[in-house]
């Protein structure tokens, strides 16, 4: 999902990165297959889901307009593993550092269930200036309700109703490398962005295949996932890596010629991450 650090509904960027077209850039021969789509539900246990290891990558994303780059933010994604009393959990946790004055800084905490990814809490801490807002969910069955135990929480009494248990949006690159990616597979999943738009079911399609150049500048195949976030139209483009399918690359083009870009980052010192193949 291309996720704005404004927070704008999904309904707005659709709208903004559609204009009757679809993507139309170099890509745009990966047209959007007809393979039926599997359906996942919460609490399917997930195929890959041994791919999701410790570790913590970053992403910077950027515009490109008349061949102009403008940097937009940086991205850090941390999955974790901590134990709770008997059993173990899956943490992620993202920051995401806003270019500009005065500094906007998002960081997200999530819990989820091993196996799952069954989404329990999502607290997201907003920082613009001085000004610091707190809004933490908690995900059910039947709706996603605010954590009125979490202090300072904005959303305490927030309630909102799902007609089936939701996957977290905000950590769909993540869910995505958990899946049984392979040519001509399709899923439909139910994505809930808290906060924002009411749950609904998306579909996300492997479109073929792909070699591009990895942070250290080698080559790597990839799955290429389009994504048209239910206008019919491809939105969004993702490559994941085949061998691990971590998400190296995610592109999405508005009416306007401005090409959204977001790329993974070479790893920092103290860094844990993956090895990609190449």
């Amino acid at each position: 999902m291309i996720t704005w650090i404004s927070r704008a509904p999904i309904c707005m960027l659709v709208a903004a990165l559609m204009g009757g077209g679809g993507i139309g850039a170099a890509r745009a021969s990966l047209a959007l297959p007809s393979a039926t789509p599997v359906i996942l539900h919460v609490g399917d246990r997930l195929p890959r889901f041994d791919l999701l290891k410790p570790a913590t990558r970053r992403y910077l994303r950027y515009d490109v307009r008349d061949g102009r780059r403008s940097a937009i933010d940086i991205w850090t994604r941390e999955v974790s593993f901590p134990a709770r009393g008997r059993e173990h959990d899956m943490r992620i946790r993202m920051r995401w550092d806003e270019v500009g004055a005065p500094p906007l800084t998002l960081e997200q905490d999530a819990m989820f269930e091993l196996g799952t990814f069954r989404p329990s809490t999502h607290i997201r801490r907003r920082q613009h200036g001085d000004t610091v807002t707190i809004g933490g969910y908690r995900f059910l069955p039947d709706r996603i309700v605010g954590m009125d135990e979490l202090p300072d929480n904005t959303r305490k009494g927030f309630s909102v109703e799902s007609n089936e248990p939701a996957f977290n949006f905000e950590y769909d690159i993540e869910l995505l490398q958990a899946l049984p990616l392979t040519e001509g597979y399709a899923v439909s999943i139910e994505f809930y962005d808290p906060g924002v738009n009411p749950p609904a079911r998306y579909v996300f399609r492997v479109a073929g295949s792909d070699v591009i150049r990895s942070p250290d500048g080698g080559k790597v195949p990839c799955w290429v996932v389009t994504a048209d976030y239910n206008t019919g139209h491809v939105v969004s483009h993702f490559w994941f890596a085949k061998k691990t399918q971590v998400l190296i690359r995610e592109e999405a083009l508005t009416a306007d010629g401005i090409n959204h870009v977001k790329i993974l980052l070479p790893p920092e010192s103290g860094d844990t991450t993956v090895v990609l193949d190449q």
